[in-house]
């Protein structure tokens, strides 16, 4: 979802550099250029029926590589290509998210989302000096979901992942971030979709950051006839981030804005402070959407030195149920495409 770039802090970080047993790697495959400084991430091929959803249109499942070398990804450049890699449109991406396997989530029990990208999320490139630190060897997780709104059938099709990176060793050391991310059920272990019903509705969802830090920058994700995301830190009263959407001549959403809170020198966060975030929809329709809603939230988060990262605990009932989750995005890669609940 999310829009979010993260990085490693001490603290959470598992000795074994390894997935869980279930996860696929056949399908992904990493280039290291290390010219240019990135790593391409190639994952597929799939194929996408016309008018096929992300429910149905049959998905990779989450897939698996392992980093050439250590330093600090400095952006992430998400395209659809075909066999040849000619770019196919962009509205075919529902959402592209990368997961690293051995650290926990901030802000719950879920297994870390590196980064998350949607249709409408631009291309980020992180200002110079920051950047999330990676280790070589380390299994790194990338689950693409893909739909087809458009009126053509398309066969072969791969997604592409370009990270920009910082090797180790060189004259500047980059400040290191973290991802944070949330959406507005709430749920773990579950799709962040929901139902739409028709005219205007909103859903919320509080949640507390546990250690103190700066917010850099946040981004969002709305599904169509989404009108407003927006984020309001409940302790001070303050609102962080009031993002409308950009729609086509058919209202669908286009893109979402990015808030670089970075220009004003950061937000600045006390450990424990009470966020809130309300996703608004206005569904012209007469009927209730199923699963038709999405609001979720990322953002790239400092923190504050000595705060310790929460571990990873591979037996909390929370991060069994994320991994359970995970997997079964797995089993709709196998099964040609299935309605998760």
């Amino acid at each position: 979802m999310l829009v979010a770039i993260a990085a490693l802090v001490a603290g959470g970080t598992l000795g074994v550099s390894q997935a869980p047993q279930w996860v696929d790697s056949s399908l992904a495959r990493i280039t290291d250029d290390s010219v240019n400084h990135r790593f391409v991430i190639t994952v597929g091929p799939t194929d996408l029926p016309a008018h096929a959803d992300h429910h149905t249109a049959r998905q990779y499942g989450v897939q698996m590589f392992r980093l050439p070398r250590g330093g600090w990804l400095q952006g992430y450049v998400v395209e659809i290509v075909d066999a040849s890699g000619h770019l196919l449109p962009r509205e075919l991406i529902h959402h592209v998210e990368m997961i690293e396997f051995e650290r926990r989530a901030l802000l719950g029990p879920e297994i870390q989302r590196m980064v998350s990208v949607g249709k409408e999320t631009p291309t980020s490139l992180l200002p110079p000096g920051i950047g999330y630190p990676v280790r070589g060897g380390e299994p790194i997780g990338i689950n693409a979901m893909l739909d087809n709104p458009t009126d053509r059938a398309y066969r072969g099709v791969f997604t592409r992942v370009t990270l920009p990176y910082t090797a180790e060793g060189g004259p500047a050391r980059p400040l290191d971030i973290i991802s944070i991310s949330t959406d507005v059920t709430g749920n773990v272990g579950r799709s962040s979709d929901y139902d739409v019903p028709p005219g205007r509705s909103s859903v919320s969802h509080d949640f507390i950051i546990p250690i103190s830090g700066t917010l850099l920058a946040v981004g969002g994700h709305l599904h169509d006839y989404g009108a407003r995301l927006l984020l309001v830190n409940l302790t001070t009263g303050d609102t962080l981030y009031d993002a409308l959407p950009t729609v086509d001549s058919l209202g669908r959403i286009t893109t979402m804005p990015m808030g670089n809170l970075w220009r004003q020198g950061g937000y600045r966060v006390s450990g424990g402070q009470r966020f809130r975030l309300t996703a608004f929809y206005d569904n012209p329709t007469s009927q209730t959407i199923p699963q038709g809603a999405m609001g979720t939230l990322g953002g790239a988060f400092k923190p504050d030195p000595g705060q310790a990262w929460p571990a990873l605990d591979r037996d909390d009932p929370g991060t069994q149920a994320d991994l359970t989750y995970l997997q079964g995005l797995g089993r709709m890669h196998e099964m040609g495409g299935m309605k998760m609940p």
